[in-house]
């Protein structure tokens, strides 16, 4: 994986929404900070609502998915699909280790 490669440990915590319930993790703000700057000078890589393309690897799963700017804060949200949650055998309210690569 080529790219800018960060790991970060948070607790999984769960959005609901009006249709929906998402389970993520946020990025440490001084990481968001840095991925912001980066996206800032590569505009022909940016994406749809500020999202950043990544690779993730959540214990022995690796994916391809994007950040995505959220909650207001500016920090940057990575969301665990449910077949990657089960596969990494965690759940809302874990603590995790994750290693993205921003693509670039």
């Amino acid at each position: 994986m080529d790219g800018l490669k960060y790991t970060f440990t948070d607790t999984i915590k769960i959005w609901q929404g009006s249709k929906s319930t998402w389970h993520y993790v946020s990025l440490p703000a001084a990481i968001c900070e840095e991925i912001h700057t980066l996206n800032q000078y590569h505009q022909s890589k940016r994406r749809g609502w500020g999202a950043v393309k990544v690779d993730a690897v959540l214990n022995d799963q690796h994916w391809q998915t994007s950040i995505f700017p959220a909650f207001g804060d500016g920090r940057y949200a990575l969301f665990l699909k449910a077949e990657v949650r089960k596969k990494a055998a965690v759940m809302a309210g874990d603590q995790v280790s994750v290693l993205v690569t921003v693509r670039i």
